[in-house]
């Protein structure tokens, strides 16, 4: 199974110390200089990086729904999104089968490339239990076909039979609950992008499990999940953490 965290390495991590070391002392480098008007050009027309000042835009509507996560149990706010591997999905729309849905961070995040990689390497395990998979993103077509041709490489077989979605738009994951991040540079990408998340959508079309994160480094154990699904269907397991709703 892939190291999920294929950056953390000593030479990875005397170039982090070296350019934290830089920007204490007051230093910048060429790749740091480049681009930083693009940059900034970018935090005034998405209302900042994260730092102090007024909420702008798309900032503001992030506030008004923090903490608003899905209510398990009801539905996934249905989204019609492009998939790389040809035509239209309607994302949340009852199948009549379970569906995992896999929001992941985009081309330039690693982590989200080996974890899934480790999706296709069980992906024998979710068919058996009838379990249609869905990874997406916020990216662009362009991105997300290089992200799959990257994906590809990184598995055994050098195929993904799992289907991948791109452009998820701001005002989706704000429905959808999902954290939302500035990048930190434009070298990492020029949007605002979510942070992971996974859904399981029951055959009826109900947010069975809702699983965030504002991190790439927390992310669900695939074979729980696996176990969680057959435990579910073997025993008529009702959708948990619906007290108040």
């Amino acid at each position: 199974m892939p190291t999920l965290l294929p950056f953390v390495r000593g030479g990875a991590t005397k170039k982090v110390k070296s350019a934290a070391s830089s920007a204490a002392s007051g230093g910048s480098s060429k790749g740091s200089s480049s681009g930083g008007g693009t940059m900034q050009a970018f935090q005034k027309k998405f209302g900042g990086g994260g730092g102090g000042g007024q909420q702008q835009g798309p900032e503001q509507a992030a506030a008004a729904l923090a903490g608003k996560r899905l209510i398990p149990g009801q539905g996934l706010p249905h989204v019609t999104l492009h998939t790389v591997q040809g035509g239209v999905i309607e994302v949340g729309a009852p199948t009549g089968k379970w569906q995992l849905i896999v929001v992941y961070r985009g081309k330039h995040c690693p982590v989200s490339r080996n974890y899934l990689a480790s999706l296709q390497q069980i992906i024998y395990e979710l068919d058996d239990l009838g379990v249609e998979v869905l990874a997406l993103t916020a990216d662009g077509r362009e991105k997300a076909e290089a992200f799959l041709d990257s994906l590809r490489a990184t598995t055994e077989t050098k195929e993904i039979t799992y289907r991948i979605a791109y452009g998820l738009k701001l005002t989706d994951m704000h429905k959808w609950g999902l954290y939302v991040s500035h990048p930190r540079n434009i070298r990492e990408t020029e949007h605002p992008f979510p942070e992971p998340a996974m859904f399981l959508i029951n055959p009826e079309g109900q947010v069975q499990i809702a699983e965030y994160s504002n991190s790439p480094f927390c992310r669900p154990d695939l074979r729980i999940m696996i176990e969680g699904i057959r435990y579910i269907e073997e025993n008529d397991y009702p959708v948990r953490g619906t007290y108040g709703f």
